[in-house]
């Protein structure tokens, strides 16, 4: 008798979220193609942000492909979907990693001066993947050097999910607890201070009628100065959103957790979660085409290292407590990682409002405190780094150890 195939419904399940995924970034794409050839031609509108964004998800789409093609040989029961992965990266890239981003700077920095639409249209796209990408692929292959990444079916499904489920519901989880945030606030102020609340209301009608990006700031900007409003959101970004995406940027290695092989493989699969989830906000956050391009995307590169190393940190603590049942590892883990990606935020938004200082009334605490949170974000990129680096060469050891262990004990 002929043995029937048993359904591998985890793998099944990862190709139907894919493909809501696949649906989700084609008609992204689509919509902001087209509108960005309306826009060029009729001469309105930001075409090239629009074309730089269509990209992107066109790039997003090509990765779940791969992705998906992967996951689908594991529904198929296909023996190389089990073989082991290891990252094909070697130091002698470092250079063009580096180079082909900072040439695109270079380029796409002329381009947005000459402030000409259809150059920048033609132009900056394929110049903000160039830009993007290859510092996230120098991280993560620095960060993962030498180390099994496990199956292979099992890497792209995390890479997959990272891009598909988990930002999905950081962002629904980051609304919810924005918007509730805000209702708890106009509660507030509508018992215990009815007028300021009554004033509110009338400048938001006026805001939802406004177009104008500079006279929406001059009317918000004595709110936005406001120590406590200011407060308020430095503590969302610093210690809420942190929480949030720790706990779900490595979601999928939380699924399969009880599967992976060790901590090692944790920490991989933990950078590609954030590689993935870093390229899918930078690419997307890059949509600029005005003449701040430049420093945009090459802020980004930041960002990226940040979401590799913490959630590979959290990955290795999430296998660390299924495997060997060390808790406390990943709540050190887990709480570094906040704690750095914390940091970053308060120091990144501090700049952000310095930045637009002059708009919002330039708080003088604030902007006197600019050049150290910009040296402050520097410092802990390299820093960032650093760890990456030793984390590596630390799991290399503990993984040659095991092995030399097991040769002893056979001869």
């Amino acid at each position: 008798m002929m043995q029937t195939k048993k359904i591998h419904w985890v793998s099944l399940l990862t190709l139907v979220v894919f493909g809501f995924g696949l649906l989700i970034f084609l008609a992204a794409f689509a919509f902001m193609s087209v509108s960005s050839i309306v826009h060029l031609i009729a001469g309105i509108g930001a075409p090239a942000a629009e074309m730089i964004g269509a990209f992107a998800f066109g790039f997003h789409i090509l990765l779940l492909l791969v992705c998906a093609w992967f996951v689908f040989q594991k529904t198929r029961g296909a023996e190389q979907s089990e073989a082991p992965l290891r990252i094909p990266f070697a130091w002698s890239q470092v250079v063009g990693t580096i180079a082909v981003p900072a040439v695109s700077v270079f380029i796409g920095g002329i381009v947005t001066l000459a402030e000409i639409e259809w150059l920048g249209w033609l132009f900056l796209p394929l110049l903000t993947l160039l830009v993007v990408v290859p510092p996230i692929w120098l991280y993560f292959g620095a960060g993962s050097h030498g180390l099994e990444a496990g199956s292979r079916w099992r890497f792209f499904a995390v890479f997959g999910l990272s891009m598909t489920a988990a930002p999905f519901i950081m962002i629904l989880l980051e609304m919810v607890f924005l918007l509730l945030g805000i209702f708890v606030a106009a509660v507030y102020l509508a018992v215990n201070q009815p007028l300021l609340f009554a004033e509110i209301t009338k400048l938001t009608d006026v805001i939802l009628e406004e177009t104008d990006l500079e006279v929406i700031l001059q009317l918000v900007s004595p709110y936005i100065a406001n120590p406590a409003v200011l407060a308020a959101g430095f503590g969302y970004l610093a210690i809420l959103v942190p929480v949030i995406e720790e706990l779900f940027k490595p979601l999928a290695v939380w699924l399969f957790a009880k599967q992976i092989g060790s901590p090692a493989q944790g920490f991989v699969l933990g950078m590609a979660s954030g590689a993935a989830f870093g390229l899918l906000e930078s690419l997307n956050a890059s949509a600029d085409g005005s003449t701040g391009w430049a420093v945009v995307v090459a802020a980004r590169a930041g960002t990226s290292l940040l979401h590799i190393v913490t959630s590979g940190l959290v990955g290795w603590g999430i296998v660390s407590a299924f495997k060997e049942k060390r808790i406390g590892r990943f709540a050190a883990a887990f709480f570094a990682s906040v704690l750095i990606h914390g940091v970053w935020n308060a120091a990144a938004a501090g700049a952000g409002i310095v930045a637009v200082g002059e708009s919002i009334g330039k708080p003088e605490w604030l902007y006197n405190y600019a050049p150290a949170m910009l040296c402050g974000l520097l410092t802990m990129g390299i820093g960032i780094f650093a760890v990456l680096l030793a984390s590596n060469r630390r799991l290399k050891t503990q993984t040659v150890q095991p092995e030399e262990e097991k040769v002893e004990s056979t001869s």
